[in-house]
């Protein structure tokens, strides 16, 4: 379905239906689905951080962002958004950051 959601029926935070631009409305038990993130800080904008189509931050497979020394993990990162994939990007973030700290000249 292409049709603009125009507004959403709930009861305490259950969806009920979904009511679309066109004004048909469709009852729902659950409902999945791709928002936007908007990110809750300007922090990585200021920094010059790209983000990806749908707001989040944009990094390589070590977490790295487009900006040397800056590396990024958990919800602001990725659509997946859960305590394990938070922990798993913050460890990869981690051991990156202390292996190029490692490998650095001073």
């Amino acid at each position: 379905m292409e049709t603009e959601i125009s507004e959403l029926k709930h009861q305490n935070g259950l969806v009920e239906s979904l009511i679309f631009s066109d004004r048909k409305e469709i009852e729902f038990e659950a409902v999945y689905g791709a928002f936007p993130f908007k990110q809750h800080s300007e922090i990585p904008q200021i920094l010059g951080c790209e983000l990806t189509e749908m707001g989040h931050i944009k990094t390589d497979f070590m977490q790295k962002t487009n900006i040397p020394g800056v590396f990024v993990c958990g919800d602001n990162s990725s659509m997946m958004r859960s305590v394990a994939n938070a922990v798993y990007t913050g460890n990869i973030a981690g051991a990156i950051v202390n292996m190029e700290m490692v490998t650095d000249s001073f």
